[in-house]
């Protein structure tokens, strides 16, 4: 599929992007990011492809069940792993119990420093002939802070592709009932249209 091989591309471009003095500003997003095309985006979102690299980088799974509720949600096949971090901050990887979605969650990152790499990523990997969607843009105030939600997708002309989804808050734990969590990064698979 065309569209994998250039979701391909722009994973392994991505990192790259992340460095630039434009983004300077926040090494843990600048992380998330890596961490997020160097795991969901290189295996495609393929929540098997995703589980054998964990095992085979003997990453620590998490079983505390509070701390799995809040990496897998609902659903028997989820799963989520400790990640090594270059620093004391924290980032966990996990596959969403129901949706099977990949995400990279980290306990800090500035939001603004992610958005602009986020829309980046997201603008590197349409085709041609492909389209970007902004399926959800919403900031919102909670109990805790301010929010940021933002959700759009890269699409062939059948309507196959990813869906990302960027998450953050102003500190940790805004958006996310108080886990200490400040930033995630997601990825699904779309299906197209049968033919």
């Amino acid at each position: 599929m065309q569209l994998s091989r250039l979701i391909l591309i722009a994973a392994c471009a991505a990192p790259l992007l992340a460095t630039a003095p434009a983004y300077a500003g926040d090494y843990n997003a600048e992380v998330t990011f890596r961490l997020f095309t160097g795991t969901c985006m290189r295996r495609l979102g393929v929540p098997e492809d995703i589980r054998t690299w964990a095992k085979d980088m003997r990453l620590t799974t998490i079983t505390d069940p509070e701390a799995l509720s809040t990496f897998v949600g609902v659903g028997p096949k989820g799963a989520a792993w400790i990640l090594p971090s270059p620093n004391d901050r924290k980032f966990t990887l996990s596959i969403m119990g129901g949706s099977q979605t990949c995400a990279i969650w980290a306990e800090a990152g500035d939001p603004e420093t992610a958005e602009g790499i986020f829309r980046k990523m997201v603008a590197n990997a349409v085709m041609p002939g492909g389209k970007i969607n902004t399926d959800e843009d919403q900031s919102f105030a909670t109990a805790s802070g301010k929010s940021r939600l933002l959700t759009m997708s890269v699409t062939d002309p059948d309507g196959a592709g990813y869906s990302f989804t960027l998450m953050g808050g102003d500190r940790s734990g805004t958006f996310f009932s108080g886990a200490p969590i400040q930033l995630s990064v997601q990825m699904s698979r779309l299906t197209g249209k049968k033919k």
